[in-house]
């Protein structure tokens, strides 16, 4: 209950900030937690999700202030959150859908050894993903869930949330290692993204591991280039 708390009083503060009822400053602590009845320890949980997002800086003396936003037309995600297509969803307003094209277990063979992070015998679950944003096809995810690390998955499950699910699991997210790049598109990218003249993608590999340092899930996610970009936010601890 306190997660959602603090969750729902950071969409509005979010939301007043894109609608400017906020001029260059948060209202002090005093003033949020009565306006949202909350204690000051939500109010700063939300304030410092603010701060991961990019949307304030908070001054050791002055406040908490907004930072300049500029209109852009692409769609973002915080790469820095395992929120995935839902964080998407959220952030910008969005209708999504999940198509599952491809749902198995494998075993790892010499070659598949080559090119993901995992060993040669292991069992893993593939899955592939198409996921629309606002009825568009923009992102092929390629999915590998090591058998051994995670609960049982089925193609309902892959269809919905995974990470949902997991949590449900006990199954507790605790790094990951990130990459991106662009490259050539693939006959497999034309036939199931909406590219249009685009003759590459955008590619942000993803491994993911448990709070006991092992991987469970290597992702790709293929994007169509131009409506996608990656946000990071850095604060300058020095100041």
């Amino acid at each position: 209950m306190a997660q959602a708390k603090f969750h729902s009083i950071y969409l509005t503060l979010v939301e007043k900030i894109k609608t400017n009822q906020y001029k260059e400053m948060l209202p002090t602590e005093d003033v949020l937690t009565k306006e949202f009845n909350a204690s000051r320890n939500t109010i700063r949980r939300a304030i410092s999700l603010l701060n991961e997002d990019g949307y304030t800086y908070s001054v050791k003396g002055r406040g908490v202030v907004i930072l300049e936003t500029f209109d852009d037309s692409r769609w973002s995600f915080n790469a820095e959150t395992f929120g995935g297509l839902e964080a998407i969803k959220t952030d910008n307003d969005l209708t999504t859908e999940t198509l599952v094209t491809k749902f198995q277990k494998i075993v790892v063979q010499e070659e598949d050894s080559q090119r993901l992070p995992f060993s040669k015998g292991e069992t893993l679950y593939e899955v592939e993903r198409i996921r629309f944003l606002n009825e568009s096809r923009l992102i092929l995810d390629h999915s590998y869930f090591r058998a051994e690390q995670v609960p049982e998955l089925d193609q309902t499950i892959v269809e919905e949330s995974v990470y949902d699910y997991f949590k449900k699991h006990n199954l507790r997210l605790a790094a990951a290692k990130r990459r991106f790049l662009v490259v050539a598109a693939t006959s497999n990218d034309q036939e199931k993204l909406d590219l249009g003249t685009y003759n590459c993608v955008g590619v942000l590999e993803n491994l993911v591991y448990n709070d006991m340092g092992k991987s469970f899930e290597y992702t790709e996610s293929r994007f169509v280039p131009g409506s996608f970009d990656l946000s990071y936010f850095v604060q300058n601890e020095d100041m």
